[in-house]
């Protein structure tokens, strides 16, 4: 067991170029901030509810990650009046979620001038405009008794983007891809340098490595790093669907078993989750706490022809090994744990390639959460600090029979054990595998 002093793994001076959490904030099915996932997560309770939407009617998708309602009020309040025509429910949560992560970098933190903050967003495909916003706008019109009811393109439109009185064209900018971007660098008044990622887990990841470069490089001072994204979007749900990715719901919120031999599927599911980053010397000097030091993140296609578990595990591995750690010496490994029979038994044959017996103890979020797309790594980076002080990692719930290949899946109850270090794996859908590498923060 790692046995390590308070202040940071042993041999470790302080580095004023590390690059640390300092705010973090998040909207998820959980609740609000990242107290309330580790809540959840430790008690091995899950968020997942049966799916509901006025406007989507399905016996296929049974449950589903629903931010709750009162929460979506509150992120939906947290946007200037003026600019919710222009923006998503999604969207909304990302602009609380980066509120509060702001709120907890402290005061001092508003004095970095805004052509010094950098944003770095990580947005599942998740657009408007939607079937939903369609078949909204297609009921309205059918029950429109004005005298312009009628075949109107133009009003048709208009009502599918909330904007019926007068459509404004600008309207469009809720069905791109850089929408949270720009919700969050016009309500949070970021002017520096900024990037929007794409598609899912891997998105998330993109949007670290490009922070923590933007920063080492000192092109901005401080880097926030937003994801965000629903999957309860008719056309997305329905692919997922025919794919085979999702659990036929009949153990209801327990309906994620990641790793379990009676595993079925995922249960998708929506959220944001934001991070306040900047080099360590900088946070040092205005008197901040640092949360967690961001090592770095590997991402890769994990669909080309002939790439096993070993060759998937190189990018880990070298991960590991750029900061001087090996699978013997981390302090724990989260999971994807989807939670499909695919998934899980490829991911299984990579934890046994990476870990080979290592005994390191692998947890997985997931069946808390369901699958989070674009938040997903950013919600496990939130949990580090909570690693760190607890001492203990939580049991990956619903687990009963997990894959026998040595690999040590915590089942039951916490494990207690000193955390120093956290290795979080993830899979996406669209053929990338990536992961990230985070550690206790070393203090001056």
């Amino acid at each position: 067991m790692n046995t390590n002093p308070p202040g940071g793994p042993a041999g470790r001076s302080f580095d004023p170029d590390s690059v640390v959490v300092t705010g973090i904030g998040a909207v998820l099915p959980t609740g609000r901030g990242p107290r309330a996932l580790w809540s959840a997560w430790r008690a091995a309770q899950p968020a997942l509810t049966p799916y509901r939407d006025p406007y989507v009617r399905t016996e296929k998708i049974t449950h589903f990650g629903h931010v709750p309602d009162e929460l979506q009020q509150q992120s939906r309040e947290s946007v200037p009046h003026k600019l919710r025509k222009f923006g998503t429910a999604f969207t909304f949560n990302a602009v609380l979620a980066a509120q509060d992560a702001m709120e907890q970098a402290g005061e001092s933190w508003q004095e970095i001038p805004e052509e010094r903050r950098g944003l770095y967003v990580a947005q599942d495909d998740s657009t408007e405009l939607s079937a939903a916003a369609f078949h909204k706008a297609l009921d309205r019109a059918r029950t429109d008794t004005s005298p312009q009811a009628g075949v109107d393109l133009q009003r048709l439109v208009a009502e599918a983007f909330g904007n019926a009185a007068t459509f404004n064209p600008f309207t469009v900018i809720r069905s791109l891809n850089n929408n949270t971007l720009a919700m969050v660098s016009i309500a949070q008044r970021f002017r520096g340098d900024c990037a929007a990622f794409v598609q899912d887990a891997g998105a998330a990841l993109g949007a670290l490595q490009r922070a923590a470069f933007t920063l080492r490089q000192g092109h901005c001072d401080t880097a926030l790093v937003v994801g965000a994204g629903s999957y309860n979007e008719p056309l997305k749900l329905a692919a997922q669907y025919r794919a085979g990715h999702l659990s036929a719901g009949g153990a209801g919120g327990a309906a994620v078993r990641s790793f379990d031999a009676e595993r079925d599927g995922t249960v998708l599911a929506e959220g944001a989750v934001a991070l306040v980053l900047e080099r360590a010397g900088d946070a040092a000097r205005r008197g901040a706490r640092p949360l967690v030091e961001f090592l770095g993140a590997a991402l890769r296609p994990a669909v080309d022809s002939g790439v096993g578990p070993s060759t998937l595990a190189e990018g880990p591995r070298g991960l590991l090994a750029d900061h001087g750690l090996t699978p013997d010496t981390l302090g724990a490994v989260l999971a994807d744990g989807k939670g499909t029979v695919a998934h899980d038994a490829a991911e299984a044959e990579l934890l046994r390639a990476l870990l080979k017996d290592s005994g390191v103890p692998v947890g997985s979020l997931r069946p808390v959460t369901g699958t989070l797309g674009a938040a997903g790594p950013l919600a496990e980076l939130a949990l580090a600090p909570h690693l760190f002080a607890e001492g203990e990692l939580p049991p990956i719930a619903h687990l009963r029979t997990p894959p026998d290949d040595g690999t040590d899946f915590v089942m039951g109850a916490p494990r207690k054990r000193r955390i120093d270090s956290v290795l979080s794996l993830h899979s996406t859908f669209n053929g990338f595998a990536g992961a990230l590498l985070a550690q206790r923060p070393h203090t001056p």
